[in-house]
């Protein structure tokens, strides 16, 4: 291999796509690789490092301690021109390099590594722009359950795709979104969770894949644990997946009807019947939070109706021990679910009116930065309709349907009428 750190050395820009046709050869020199990586300087011979890494990755009795330190190292000090000539590759290393750390159960040590390179792909823009060292980084935090890292990523808006830059695949697509949606969840952003969750079931597909089953079932439960009842499907959501999805999901379904009355005991029963599947998914933690979420729920109802209850009689609408309601009801005051007062006297719970006249900073604060958020995504919807309309593909498409006599979506049918 001689050739190839002379190749990799070399300091023409020009020959670097020359190291690519020694892929293969490295991929067979696995006793080598360490000596050849130490031959070349990270700074200066990035992309030589990077194929020999990946090739490294590949091998299934590596020192995966060595791996990772090695890879650390280059992400820290790569030359960013140099690897992002070769995108697949570097997405590549970066899938090696977290499976590492999962196998090793260190997965903590490669957060801050994979967040700086989320840099590498995205132009430096990694709030905006998905990459598939994304995924790699969401895993990883959510391993190491690291989720304030992941928060400021997930929490923007992904508004650029470029799989010729980044060599994204929608694999890459559909788990960041899956991902986002388990984060979410873990940090109680139920609704940014669901809405993840969505993204990923109601994606293009001409075939039902594994991520989008798992992603429904979860989708399911997070709605039970925010609403208590799951809609039908999101009309964009693709036939293929509307047909097959319930089939792997028919516990999850079958929970999610017992719901519909809100007898606490069928929601029981239909739990304890799922318990296996839902244990072997892992979902069992949420099962038992969309059951808490019930009991809160029908609290809640309470107050709708009644000024005051005693803690007794709250315990026995709701079918709870009298100091597992009144555990309930001291939560939900807490953390502001209801406004309400409890008399230790007597045991009496005083229902009061919400307090809250939603005129504090706090509430003007938040107003104005939806609005910016708004206001800045209608600006990049508009520069990504000018960016279409000049297309080559849709200025054809738009010409071979006016020659057809067909419509455009932009024409106005009623326009000759006046």
């Amino acid at each position: 291999m001689d050739s190839f750190v002379l190749d990799a050395q070399n300091p023409n820009p020009k020959h670097l796509k020359n190291l690519f046709k020694y892929e293969e050869q490295l991929e067979r020199q696995q006793v080598s690789l360490d000596n050849i990586l130490g031959a070349l300087d990270v700074r200066n011979h990035s992309l030589g490092q990077l194929l020999v890494l990946k090739a490294k990755g590949s091998d299934q009795n590596k020192n995966r301690n060595v791996f990772i330190d090695q890879c650390n190292n280059f992400f820290r000090n790569c030359n960013l021109e140099q690897v992002r000539i070769a995108p697949a590759q570097l997405s590549a290393l970066s899938k090696f390099y977290t499976e590492a750390l999962f196998e090793l159960k260190q997965p903590i040590r490669g957060v801050a590594i994979l967040k700086d390179a989320l840099n590498i792909l995205s132009d430096n823009k990694p709030t905006t722009t998905l990459t598939p060292i994304h995924a790699d980084f969401l895993q990883l935090c959510i391993l190491s359950k690291c989720y304030h890292q992941a928060l400021p990523i997930i929490e923007s808006n992904i508004t650029h795709i470029n799989p010729e830059q980044s060599s994204i695949a929608i694999k890459d697509i559909l788990c960041y979104f899956y991902y986002s949606g388990i984060i979410f969840t873990a940090s109680k952003k139920y609704k940014k969770a669901i809405e993840a969750f969505k993204f990923v079931i109601t994606a293009p597909a001409s075939a039902l894949s594994a991520i989008a089953v798992e992603a429904y079932k979860k989708y399911l439960i997070v709605n039970l644990i925010q609403y208590g009842t799951v809609q039908h499907f999101p009309k964009c959501t693709p036939a293929v997946v509307q047909r097959n999805i319930k089939s792997h999901c028919k516990p999850y379904t079958e929970f999610v009807q017992s719901f519909s009355n809100g007898n606490i005991n069928d929601i029981m029963n239909k739990a304890s019947f799922g318990a296996e599947f839902f244990q072997k998914d892992s979902n069992w933690g949420l099962v038992k939070l969309s059951i808490k979420s019930t009991y809160r729920r029908n609290i809640k109802k309470l107050t709708q109706t009644f000024m005051t209850l005693s803690i007794n009689d709250i315990a026995e609408k709701v079918s709870l021990p009298k100091a597992k309601a009144e555990q309930f009801v001291l939560k939900m005051i807490e953390e502001g679910e209801i406004f309400a007062t409890i008399n230790q006297k007597d045991g009496m719970v005083t229902f009061d009116e919400c307090f809250e006249d939603f005129s504090g900073p706090a509430i003007l604060n938040d107003l104005d930065r939806n609005i910016n958020n708004i206001v800045d995504l209608e600006s990049k919807i508009k520069e990504m309709d000018e960016r279409i309309s000049l297309t080559n593909n849709y200025l054809k498409k738009l010409a071979s349907g006016k020659n057809s006599g067909q419509l455009s979506q932009y024409e106005d049918p009623m326009e000759d009428i006046n």
